[in-house]
C-alpha cells in the first residue's frame, strides 16, 4: 500500500486542497468514513480526475461531494465500503 503522503500526493496532484487530500486519505488508511463542509472549490473534472484516481489505486472508497450553491459550500462524503 502507498504512504500517506504518496496517497495524499496522488490527490493534490490534480488539484484537490492538501487539507481535503490529507482527510480522504486519513479515511482510506483507517478505513472509516467521514464527511466536512468547506468552501474549497470543486468542478466536474476534478471530480472525475478524483474517481479515477481511487479506482486506478484500488483505495476501495466511495466519494460524494454535493454544492451547496446558497452558501457557496460542498459537502464531503467519504463511505468506506465494508
Amino acid at each position: 500500500m502507498a504512504t500517506e503522503q504518496e496517497i495524499i500526493s496522488s490527490f493534490t496532484d490534480i488539484g484537490i486542497t492538501h487539507h481535503d487530500a490529507v482527510v480522504i486519505a486519513d479515511c482510506i488508511i483507517t478505513r472509516k468514513s467521514c464527511s466536512w463542509v468547506n468552501t474549497d472549490p470543486v468542478d466536474d473534472k476534478m471530480i472525475k480526475d478524483l474517481k479515477d484516481v481511487i479506482t486506478k489505486n484500488n483505495y476501495r472508497i466511495v466519494v460524494n461531494i454535493q454544492a451547496v450553491p446558497t452558501r457557496s459550500k460542498f459537502i464531503w462524503e467519504i463511505k468506506v465500503p465494508k
